[in-house]
């Protein structure tokens, strides 16, 4: 998929809602511009196909697609958090602040990251089962997308990654009543004949 493919699927909605979601691709997009994926590829691909996910699944509000896009932008570059409030709100940061295991620490003089802190497999699930449908609907198209992509990675990651989707995402896929709790059991039960 390319950039005018994406845009095709969100270009019906008014101009506001669409230059907010542009600013999100391309935010997304450069803030994940020097990473690739363990397969070599752009890791942009990732949060796009995401974001696609969510639209072709029928959540096409606007935060669906920006969180989509940006779910990743916290957890793995140096956007300030300031960045992200003044240009998306205090909800989009919320989402964003959920859906991240890895949280940054700002040096409070220059505003640098100075570390990252890992929140608690039990903590990060917690926030997301306690958080709002967006949130919980993101985490499942996120993981679906991590699912189909996992076949470069060793058995052991693949078998680690597959007990804690049964674990801890498909009871969110089952209380949001979505076809992503048929998806994930589908690529989970391939993976496993593998």
């Amino acid at each position: 998929m390319n950039r005018n493919d994406f845009f095709l699927l969100v270009s019906d909605r008014p101009t506001t809602e669409l230059a907010r979601i542009q600013l999100a691709y391309w935010l997304a997009k450069n803030s994940h511009r020097p990473f690739k994926r363990d397969n070599g590829e752009r890791f942009f691909e990732h949060p796009r196909s995401v974001a696609r996910s969510l639209i072709v699944h029928g959540f096409k509000k606007t935060d669906f697609v920006i969180t989509g896009l940006l779910h990743d932008v916290i957890e793995d570059t140096n956007t300030p958090s300031t960045v992200m409030v003044d240009l998306f709100g205090p909800e989009i940061w919320y989402y964003l602040e959920t859906l991240s295991r890895y949280m940054p620490l700002f040096d409070p003089i220059t505003g640098q990251i100075k570390g990252r802190y890992k929140k608690s497999v039990e903590e990060y699930y917690e926030a997301i089962y306690k958080s709002n449908d967006l949130v919980k609907t993101v985490k499942c198209s996120d993981r679906l997308n991590n699912l189909e992509t996992c076949d470069m990675w060793d058995k052991e990651r693949q078998y680690r990654y597959i007990l804690e989707t049964e674990k801890h995402v498909l009871p969110i896929a089952e209380q949001l009543h979505t076809t992503y709790e048929d998806e994930l059991k589908v690529v989970i039960s391939s993976l496993k004949a593998k």
